[in-house]
């Protein structure tokens, strides 16, 4: 507790104290939506539409993931990070991720999509992240629409990374799927 007081008189403030000290410029940065046209606010609602279709198409998604890191991790670093675990611990497990930046702070966090992963304990994961890299939240996907949806928001955001790995049958010919910004 004293060193953390004596941090923040030495000039490092808290999160609560950073989050009141943030700039009027930095607030109205952050829901840029508002500063587009209504005909880009279309053809951005299109783009979650297809790719939330798409992501859809890839898997039955049973478990739906959000995923930090007690450090501020870079994209590269995230990813390695999360396909490594993916790797070692859930081998045999199909999956699509989106990595976004923090709101609060520098790096990125997971989101994700699990398939073929009944097997496998929630409760093992989650403890086996938290030991290694930070929180987690790992919950049942109750609807597959929705969660979809949800996923591909985040990988139409300006500034975010994304990739999948489908597994045995569930890898498909990619080679025709063609995302457009038309």
């Amino acid at each position: 507790m004293r060193a953390a007081r004596a941090a923040r008189a030495a000039g490092d403030p808290s999160l609560s104290e950073r989050c009141v000290q943030m700039g009027k410029a930095e607030r109205r940065r952050m829901n840029r939506a508002r500063n587009l046209e209504p005909e880009e606010r279309l053809k951005v609602a299109q783009l979650h539409i297809v790719m939330g279709d798409w992501v859809h198409s890839l898997a039955p998604w049973q478990v739906i993931s959000h995923m930090t890191f007690s450090w501020e991790a870079s994209i590269n670093s995230a990813q390695r990070c999360y396909e490594k675990f993916m790797r070692r611990e859930m081998w045999g497990v199909s999956y699509f991720y989106a990595l976004e930046q923090n709101p609060g702070r520098d790096g990125y966090h997971v989101h994700a999509l699990w398939c073929d992963c009944l097997n496998k304990s929630r409760r093992a994961i989650w403890q086996t992240w938290f030991a290694r890299y930070g929180r987690a939240r790992i919950e049942p996907v109750n609807s597959r629409d929705d969660v979809a949806d949800y996923c591909a928001k985040y990988v139409t955001k300006e500034g975010s990374w994304w990739n999948v790995k489908l597994l045995g049958s569930r890898h498909p010919d990619l080679a025709d799927f063609k995302l457009s910004n038309d």
